[in-house]
């Protein structure tokens, strides 16, 4: 593909972001002083051009090749999740945290998010709350159990399963015998 201009790719990433091909020429030529007709006629023109077209289409297939989660990336995810502890994300700890009336310390457990998940953003994605309220913090990471469950529908771990179509009586027939069938056919028949 030939090389665009400085000026046509950014035509091409504003006309991409705003989706106004006129608008996308304004901001990428220098035309302050042209009538808003001759801007349209200009970006319409450009929007014709090969090299132009090739770029858009480009460009919009890495942007949707961007925007959809792959099977690898849900199955690292969910790997992530189930592979997370509430201990690989907080620290518990007893520690002073003042004196009562008379000097004595006060002794509370507490625990603080680790200095290192903060940095991890894979370490942050399993925290599924984090609520702060009159009775403190509260964190609640994603299920383990559910991220392994799912991990194991997706890779197909499961172990089929039976299902019975039969009826009680044996005949695949919901409610009925095949006698109280026949009796039922031939009653229609006398009429």
């Amino acid at each position: 593909m030939e090389k665009l201009t400085p000026k046509q790719e950014k035509f091409c990433l504003v006309y991409l972001k705003t989706g106004n091909a006129t608008e996308a020429y304004r901001q990428s030529y220098n035309c302050k002083k042209w009538k808003p007709s001759t801007i349209n006629e200009a970006a319409s023109r450009l929007l014709k051009n090969g090299k132009i077209v090739a770029r858009l289409a480009e460009l919009n297939k890495t942007a949707v090749t961007d925007a959809v989660m792959t099977r690898q990336e849900a199955l690292e995810r969910l790997t992530n999740f189930a592979r997370t502890d509430l201990t690989d994300l907080v620290e518990f700890g007893t520690f002073e945290v003042g004196h009562d009336g008379q000097g004595n310390p006060v002794i509370q457990s507490v625990w603080k998010i680790k200095d290192s998940v903060l940095q991890d953003p894979k370490a942050l994605a399993a925290i599924a709350e984090l609520n702060a309220s009159k009775d403190g913090i509260k964190i609640k990471t994603h299920s383990p159990l559910q991220a392994v469950q799912q991990l194991a529908k997706m890779m197909g771990w499961e172990s089929a399963q039976k299902i019975d179509h039969t009826s009680s009586d044996g005949t695949m027939s919901p409610a009925a015998s095949q006698e109280a069938v026949l009796q039922a056919l031939r009653a229609k028949h006398k009429k």
